[in-house]
């Protein structure tokens, strides 16, 4: 339409009618270019039809939602050349618009406007229009201010930042000067401006945090007000904390993290990762004096490793370079399983049983743990279910399959995987079994696959497990796979076994992380890791033609076997077809275990024997020969059955499933008792220097223990080396060098 046209149908029609409504906005758009007779034309219809018609037909939404028109169109001008004039609503619609995106034509509009939002645009968009206006009697909460004035990339922010520099909201500052220390351009702005927290401890991490030196030495040259901050705060700004103290240089750290006097034993009340920051930035600097003096208050383990760094430097004093010198000469691993082998589990645990009778008319034949450790699902003869373990109630049965079971995977709350021995079956050697998936509909058989099913095993992932079987059975010989399974779809074959023709599955073991497998055959061993497909073979040299018993496990480092003459195989990582195995002969042929599996609650391979669970120390990384107390501590498990169980290790490790020939199942806590020894030698009281005494006069101590439990006390009565004690054993734990204990009722 032709602006002459549209400035004629203005005067004869009103803008309700369709024509009208077109003609306005032909004007207005002729109006927004700056024409100075659609100027006049505009002016007209404003006059004639009022402000609020006009506005509506401006303010109409383009195709894109927004305004069809800019905010610095010069048709403005005559509607906004009396601010009386602009409707409230026009107002509340500029002011949302200016917050979702500051144009700068707008911003300028709205000055010249003078005019807050109002209590219809809501209570947030009036609250930023009076605060972007310099309201003087606004008192916005300091979070919304802090908010706010942390905004660089809204001119809202200068204004809230210029009301904390002019305001006296010490709480908004405090809030602030918190968001800066993650913000480079609010870092930028406190620095410059002077602003910091009005609370003396929150301005002195502050100003560590800022990294302002200078004016952290001027407020806190002590280090108190810091110390008194570190204490406070979490442990994500605690390691932030550490990080700006290190960068920062000159600040005592260990009476920092301590918060005490640096020469007492407040470095054994810090947090592990608190003691290797000051490991750490000590060894950085060179700074081996005082890191000795740390050494005698670390655990064990730690002294040792720690020792090992200081490359050349000695104690200048003979008694401290005597004990040095030991710390350097001690294996770290033999030290660091001595001192777990302290706080290992009772020997002798109690179970709680369990009765199934109700479900299993016989023995109970195989378990597993679900992957919370909160379940546990079983098979009898010809049942299966699953157990919750908090109520005792058997949530998930199925009786009535026509053959006995044997192994079984958990896989969720209401599914687990069964193996079923085939009718055929001529002899152990030609059983055939099924694979079935059990749920809440019933028993279904997965796949084809049949005969020497090996398994299942699940592993990590939602309802997924492992499983090797014969893959084809019409050949003159036998073909095995491994296959995955995911939910009751048939399990996929996985190809890893490809090109073995003459291998025999004989068991598997999955890591803890279920990323790798191991299958063992009669002269090796296929490992595969599962996420990137890469498979290496480990070959077996075994005496006398010996086949490998079925058991094997995997650790986050290493592999184990038991052999069926009574050897422990162990192959560290990398375990590639180069690695070879080292072995040691620790349990007689007659009297094997069973039941090889990781603990990771303990840290360590245990086994199922002779109704004990046994301990096994085996190295984390490899070395000449495998230690000779192999076998750290046996525990009698009360009532555990000796004759054909079946055991299953909870994926944590803290809990023991043993059922046998009886319909019950017994369950033990593997909870490994607490010492102070393998804690921090700097908490060590006198009462924990006799127990190493104590332990140190046992029968039996091994090797291991007997290389690091004299080390142990060697430390402790270094640390003690100056005390004199009066009346009975003073209740003074960590009483520090040169320092006197006096009377027996604790006063000092």
């Amino acid at each position: 339409m032709h602006l002459r046209t549209a400035s004629f149908l203005l005067l004869i029609t009103t803008t309700d009618a369709p024509h009208g409504r077109r003609a306005l906005q032909t004007v207005l758009g002729a109006a927004d270019t700056g024409d100075p007779t659609a100027l006049k034309v505009l002016a007209r219809a404003v006059a004639r039809r009022g402000h609020e018609v006009v506005w509506r037909v401006w303010l109409q939404p383009g195709k894109s939602g927004g305004p069809a028109r800019p905010w610095g169109s010069p048709a403005l001008a005559g509607l906004t050349a009396d601010v009386s004039t602009v409707p409230a609503w026009v107002v509340d619609t500029a002011w949302r618009a200016w917050l979702a995106d500051p144009d700068p034509a707008l911003w300028s509009l709205l000055r010249e406007w003078n005019r807050p939002a109002t209590a219809r645009a809501g209570s947030r968009t009036r609250l930023f229009s009076r605060l972007a206006l310099g309201a003087p009697s606004l008192s916005p909460s300091p979070l919304v201010l802090a908010d706010t004035a942390a905004r660089f990339d809204h001119p809202l922010g200068e204004s809230a930042r210029e009301r904390l520099l002019t305001g006296a909201d010490p709480m908004a500052v405090a809030l602030f000067c918190a968001t800066a220390v993650e913000s480079p351009d609010a870092r930028e702005y406190c620095v410059a401006h002077g602003l910091a927290p009005i609370d003396e401890t929150e301005r002195a991490v502050f100003f560590v945090r800022s990294g302002q030196q200078e004016q952290y030495e001027a407020l806190d040259p002590e280090g108190t007000l810091l110390a008194l901050g570190y204490r406070a705060a979490g442990a994500a700004e605690r390691t932030a904390l550490r990080t700006a103290m290190a960068a920062m240089g000159g600040v005592d750290m260990l009476r920092i993290l301590a918060g005490q006097r640096s020469d007492r034993h407040d470095f054994a009340s810090l947090a592990q990762s608190e003691r290797d920051f000051l490991v750490a930035q000590l060894t950085r600097r060179g700074d081996w004096a005082r890191l000795w003096r740390l050494v005698p208050l670390m655990s064990l383990p730690e002294a040792v490793d720690t020792v090992g760094r200081f490359g050349t430097w000695r104690p200048p004093v003979e008694a401290d370079r005597e004990l040095f010198e030991a710390l350097g000469a001690a294996d770290p691993w033999v030290v660091d399983d001595a001192i777990r082998a302290v706080s290992v589990l009772p020997s002798r645990i109690e179970p709680v049983t369990v009765d199934i009778s109700a479900h299993v008319g016989g023995a109970v034949r195989a378990l597993d743990f679900s992957a919370d450790g909160r379940q546990l699902a079983f098979t009898g003869t010809r049942d299966a279910g699953v157990l919750d373990l908090r109520t005792r109630a058997v949530s998930l049965f199925h009786a009535g399959f026509a053959h006995q079971l044997s192994g079984v995977a958990h896989l969720a709350t209401d599914a687990i995987v069964v193996v079923e021995d085939d009718p055929r079956a001529v002899g152990p050697a030609q059983a055939k079994k099924r694979l079935h998936h059990v749920d809440r509909r019933g028993a279904r058989q997965l796949g084809s696959a049949t005969g020497h099913i090996r398994g299942p095993e699940r592993f990590a992932g939602d309802r997924r497990f492992l499983v090797t079987a014969e893959q084809d059975t019409t050949g003159a010989s036998a073909r095995f796979n491994v296959f995955l399974g995911s939910g009751d779809g048939p399990p996929a074959e996985t190809g890893l076994l490809r090109g073995k023709n003459g291998f025999s599955p004989r068991g598997t073991a999955v890591a803890p992380d279920g990323r790798r497998v191991a299958v063992l055959g009669a002269a090796d061993i296929v490992v595969a890791d599962l996420a990137t497909g890469a498979v290496n073979v480990l070959e077996v040299s075994l005496p006398d033609g010996s086949l490998c018993r079925a058991q094997a496990a995997l650790s986050p480092s290493a592999l184990v076997r038991v052999t069926i003459a009574g050897d422990l195989n162990v192959w560290h990582d990398p375990l590639t077809s180069t690695s070879a195995p080292t072995t040691a002969h620790v349990w007689p042929r007659e009297n094997l275990p069973t039941g090889l599996t990781w603990s990771s609650a303990l840290h360590r391979f245990v086994t199922f024997r002779d109704g004990h669970l046994e301990l096994l120390s085996v190295p984390p990384t490899p070395g000449p020969r495998l230690p000779d107390d192999l076998v750290l501590q046996r525990i009698q498990l009360v009532g555990a059955p000796r004759w054909r169980p079946c055991v299953r290790l909870s994926p944590k490790g803290d809990r023991l499933a043993v059922g046998g020939d009886s319909p019950t199942v017994r369950l033990y806590k593997l909870t490994p008792r607490s010492s102070a020894l393998t804690g921090p030698m700097g908490s060590l009281s006198r009462e924990d220097l006799a127990e190493v005494a104590g332990l140190l006069r046992r029968q039996g101590l091994g090797p291991t223990a007997r290389q690091a439990l004299p080390l142990l006390q060697a430390c402790a009565e270094y640390r003690y080396r100056h005390d004199i004690g009066i009346g009975d054993a003073s209740p003074a734990a960590n009483v520090a060098d040169h320092e006197i204990a006096l009377g027996r009722d604790g006063t000092e």
